[in-house]
């Protein structure tokens, strides 16, 4: 009888381990969408930290476009995310801070460097994750790889948090992505930080705009990031994608208003 007992207690046990974890993860996701989040409060006058995860090639392109018009004097600290090994997006990273800082200072003022604080600009630093996949890599091997980025961007997330020049402990407001492999992860990193009660529900609001590139289908990223529903807002930039996507049932599942990149 006691080995009964016991058991009933293990198998109750469990049952309401799991039920808890569902609860937790359907009350995570209710809280996503932004119109529903009783947890964000708009708007937000106070200084802001975001987090822009920069790929190679062409995704670091359409950033820099993206990224023109940020004010600095508002996202006072910039968080850049770049793979391991991608010296590229390194580099553009400082282009595309000369590009924001000079519309807000003096002609000929130098511009910062990484981690450099500026009283008008902020501060901007960069972040060195591993990469997901590299290129040509097995996709038998790409789970373990991705495993690796996934904790890489668990501690650049914590790190970005204890370094924060707005609010120091706190995480960062937003994060920006244009699809690269690695959007995926950060974007599934600071959604586990949120439901494991690490991070306010409230920070890290996933903006994802999907590539100009893609006429009308979403790219492998954008397929992921938006059936795991890990977005707070998704954009896509052309209005025969927003369509086919949303359909004629009046569900908004993404968002279009034209091109964001030139």
């Amino acid at each position: 009888m006691a080995t009964i007992s016991a058991l009933r207690l293990l198998v109750a046990a469990i049952v309401l381990a799991i039920t808890t974890a569902f609860l937790r993860l359907l009350y995570i996701f209710s809280t996503i969408q932004p119109h529903r989040n009783p947890h964000v409060k708009y708007p937000k006058t106070t200084p802001s930290h975001m987090v822009i995860v920069l790929g190679s090639g062409g995704h670091t392109a359409e950033m820099m476009s993206l990224m023109r018009d940020v004010d600095p004097r508002r996202y006072k600290h910039r968080t850049y995310i770049v793979s391991s090994g991608d010296g590229f997006s390194s580099s553009k990273a400082f282009e595309i801070e000369k590009r924001i800082q000079t519309k807000y200072t003096a002609t000929g003022i130098r511009i910062t460097t990484s981690g450099e604080d500026d009283p008008v600009t902020g501060v901007w630093d960069i972040k060195v994750v591993p990469r997901a996949r590299k290129i040509h890599q097995p996709l038998y091997t790409a789970p373990f790889s991705s495993l690796w980025c996934l904790v890489g961007c668990l501690r650049v997330l914590c790190e970005t948090a204890r370094e924060s020049k707005v609010s120091p402990g706190a995480f960062p407001d937003i994060i920006l992505t244009n699809g690269p492999a690695t959007a995926v992860i950060v974007a599934l990193a600071a959604m586990l930080l949120k439901y494991i009660g690490v991070a306010p529900l409230w920070t890290m609001k996933t903006i994802y705009v999907e590539s100009w590139a893609r006429v009308k289908t979403l790219s492998l990223s954008g397929k992921i990031l938006l059936s795991l529903r890990v977005c707070d807002r998704f954009i896509v930039q052309w209005e025969a994608l927003s369509k086919a996507i949303n359909g004629g049932t009046g569900r908004k599942r993404v968002e279009w208003g034209g091109f964001l990149v030139e």
